[in-house]
């Protein structure tokens, strides 16, 4: 000990050693610090996102449901249909394929279905 205190070779090979990538307290680069900066914001950024998955979408950014009747028309079934069809794609959209095998024809006479070839 009194030599590594006297000799200042031995003093800053020891410190280091101590503070070096082998010590038991090695000190992050500049690159390294960039590094671990990076990867704490996008573990947040993570954790927000899988807390907005498990809680749904937050209110303001929700789609606005509303009734909104043409003036001095009636509904008639098929648009009820499209109607019911599309708070389907809201809400269940895996399943609308089979609310759409079960429309009925009235509903397909009144809206052009476009494919592309």
């Amino acid at each position: 000990m009194n030599i590594m205190l006297t000799n200042p070779d031995v003093l800053a090979d020891y410190v280091n050693g101590f503070f070096g990538a082998d010590g038991p307290y090695p000190t992050p680069t500049a690159d390294e610090r960039a590094q671990i900066a990076e990867h704490v914001a996008r573990q947040q950024f993570a954790n927000e996102i899988a807390q907005q998955e498990e809680r749904g979408v937050p209110q303001n950014f929700q789609r606005p449901v509303m009734d909104m009747p043409t003036p001095g028309r009636q509904e008639s079934q098929a648009n009820s249909f499209w109607g019911d069809f599309s708070q389907m794609m809201d809400n269940n959209p895996e399943n609308a394929w089979q609310y759409l095998s079960g429309a009925p024809a009235q509903a397909f006479q009144s809206k052009m279905l476009v494919q592309d070839f």
